[in-house]
């Protein structure tokens, strides 16, 4: 027998890793696990309340698509 190519897995629990990758510092994975839930069509982040994590989901994808870019620097807003 082989393993499922693919496994169904609830959007809370998969919010849930989500955060437990970013914050243990496994951000590459974390960025890995963010692509394909938002590829799969993610709107939100289940049980998730805060801004920053939902902005730390969302940044890859913001920056690639051109609807911000994120900068070190201070600067102000256009």
């Amino acid at each position: 027998m082989e393993n499922p190519k693919q496994y169904t897995v609830d959007a809370e629990v998969l919010s849930m890793v989500w955060v437990a990758l970013f914050e243990s510092g496994c951000e590459d994975l974390a960025q890995v696990v963010s692509a394909i839930m938002i590829d799969q069509g993610c709107q939100e982040l289940k049980g998730i309340k805060d801004h920053l994590l939902i902005l730390n989901f969302w940044k890859n994808y913001l920056e690639e698509n051109g609807i911000v870019e994120f900068s070190n620097e201070p600067q102000g807003v256009h």
